[in-house]
């Protein structure tokens, strides 16, 4: 993929520190303005994104799982492709905002909310303070969040246990810690139609401490410029019958097992971008709010110095 100046200057900064666990090491941008957010999973909010340097496009995914594994990048576009943006935002915001566009070749939809990652689906793995936990054992230090491109469109998101016996504690998935939005074409799609393109448009809590009893006892996780955490994503492409799952797709490099072993997932360094003053809060309503912070921009000199200590 061609770079920008800027994405170039990082690049090579990045080649001289190797903190990622599984070996990559890559960028997360700063929402320039919460404000301007519209949760509607369209990408009109998403014009400042430059993709020459941040997310993730068809040729940066492979199938970490399943019949395309092995083939490469991009290796069937007419089955499975997508486009993947993700960003940060410092307090007094203090969220995680992402938005992903994919093109399939049959929608899987049959399952109830509990079980959408037997339908096709996408993942959110977040361990916001780089504790490497493993969620099958630590999901309070490190969780994901599911969309679905049917019922995200009402029903927000699904953070789900990995066993019955853990309980339930979904509550961070649903406003007001998570708010999502899946727009799906043509509309009113169904179990089986064929050849469909689905948005997901996602704000998100970050949490330091995920507390299955509720947000009382959790810990919320403040971001800050410089920070280094683990993040991945991954599309569950449920092509079959009996069981969703064809192909996994994941950022090319990355292992299927990121949901489940932070030390698997690759380091993202958050940056900031050219960011509005006042800096004020996303507000559901659409009417921003907060309380005004200033935010200075960080050199890449100052990042390449961090990630090298």
């Amino acid at each position: 993929m061609s770079r920008t100046i800027l994405g170039l200057a990082l690049a090579l900064a990045l080649t001289t520190a190797a903190v990622a666990h599984n070996g990559k090491v890559e960028v997360m941008p700063a929402f320039p303005d919460p404000t301007a957010f519209t949760l509607d999973g369209e990408e009109l909010d998403w014009g400042w994104y430059d993709t020459e340097t941040f997310g993730d496009t068809p040729e940066q995914m492979w199938s970490s799982l399943g019949e395309h594994s092995g083939q490469g990048t991009n290796p069937n576009p007419e089955d499975f492709s997508a486009v993947v943006f993700y960003a940060w935002s410092p307090p007094p915001d203090n969220a995680f905002y992402a938005f992903a566009r994919a093109q399939d070749d049959t929608l899987r939809s049959l399952e109830e909310k509990g079980d959408w990652w037997n339908d096709d689906c996408m993942h959110y793995i977040m361990d916001w303070d780089h504790s490497s936990h493993a969620t099958s054992n630590d999901f309070d230090l490190m969780n994901r969040i599911t969309l679905h491109p049917v019922g995200s469109a009402n029903e927000d998101g699904l953070m789900a246990p990995y066993s019955e016996e853990e309980g339930d504690f979904s509550w961070g998935g649903v406003r007001p810690h998570s708010y999502a939005d899946a727009v799906i074409l043509p509309a009113g799609s169904s179990n089986g139609q064929a050849n469909v393109e689905y948005t997901f448009e996602l704000r998100h809590t970050p949490w330091a401490v995920y507390d299955f009893s509720g947000p009382d006892a959790s810990v919320v996780h403040v971001m800050e410029a410089e920070q280094v955490v683990h993040f991945t994503y991954r599309f569950d492409d449920g092509d079959r019958d009996d069981h969703g799952e064809q192909d996994l797709w994941s950022p090319d490099g990355n292992s299927y097992e990121c949901d489940r072993n932070g030390e698997m997932c690759a380091d993202f360094i958050l940056v900031p971008t050219d960011m509005v003053d006042p800096y004020n809060a996303w507000d559901a309503d659409g009417a921003g709010g907060g309380t005004a912070t200033a935010v200075e921009s960080s050199t890449w000199a100052r990042i390449k110095e961090h990630m090298n200590n």
